[in-house]
């Protein structure tokens, strides 16, 4: 199937209106929009995805834009009504009819790129233990996360052999080029555009309930050059790192020097 690339108008009031209905506000709107689209278009839906609340660079009013990997069936899902009122004024008409990606991207082209994601480390119970107890591992402003999770940033400076002295912006375009690895290389130009910390709604993987997950939210940009055309065609579909359900790792390409 070819990746196709669609612009979905979102209704921001009807999406915090849904949110609170089904207890899933938090300061992103990730998890709403992630059940907004379960529940309309099940798994045709576009994923990843990001939201554009207000976004100077982006005509129109608040909108998502996301991947689809089928077309017909994100159509065919589109079609059919909705019994839920408030799910029902949340996305609106199509700006434009999806657009098709290329079906095969060129090893050595060049793309701008934008990027949001959420710069983190897994790490299993022993690493969790043994952070939990270590001062060293909690970053001074609280970004230290205990489910499981890490900020790149903290990981970077506190693991065996890491640089105590390692800036936000570099621990996160290594954590970026990591997830990139063969698929393509950052030019010099790459850049941390926004930086904040975003408290966010997730699944509690089989206990009643959702958790809240407090982290990173990291806007990258810059240029890449594919390397590996077939692993960078899986990345645009996979999403770039953790939380991909959820609205980060959207990689949106454009000409170079455009961003």
């Amino acid at each position: 199937m070819t990746l196709h690339l669609v612009r979905m108008p979102v209704n921001l009031r009807a999406l915090a209106a849904f949110a609170v209905g089904n207890r899933v506000s938090d300061d992103d709107g990730g998890y709403a929009l992630h059940l907004a689209l379960r529940q309309r278009f099940g798994t045709a839906g576009p994923q990843p995805f990001r939201l554009f609340p207000d976004h100077p660079e982006h005509r129109g009013g608040p909108h998502l834009l996301g991947y689809l990997v089928d077309a017909d069936a994100f159509a065919d899902a589109a079609a059919l009504p909705t019994a839920d009122d408030t799910l029902g004024r949340v996305f609106g008409d199509l700006a434009d009819a999806p657009k098709p990606m290329p079906e095969t991207w060129r090893s050595g082209a060049r793309y701008g790129f934008e990027v949001r994601v959420r710069p983190v480390v897994r790490f299993g119970d022993r690493i969790k233990a043994a952070r939990a107890a270590s001062d060293a591992a909690k970053a001074p402003d609280g970004w230290y996360a205990r489910a499981g999770e890490v900020d790149a940033w903290i990981a970077a400076r506190t693991r065996p052999g890491g640089d105590p002295a390692i800036t936000r912006e570099a621990a996160y375009l290594d954590w970026l080029r990591s997830r990139l690895a063969t698929a393509a290389e950052l030019a010099g130009d790459a850049e941390l555009k926004l930086l904040r910390r975003v408290r966010t709604r997730r699944s509690t993987h089989g206990r009643p309930g959702r958790g809240q997950v407090e982290g990173p939210e990291a806007v990258i940009a810059g240029t890449l050059t594919v390397r590996d055309p077939a692993a960078f065609a899986h990345t645009l579909a996979r999403g770039i790192g953790r939380h991909t359900a959820f609205g980060f790792g959207m990689l949106l390409l454009s000409a170079p020097g455009r961003g």
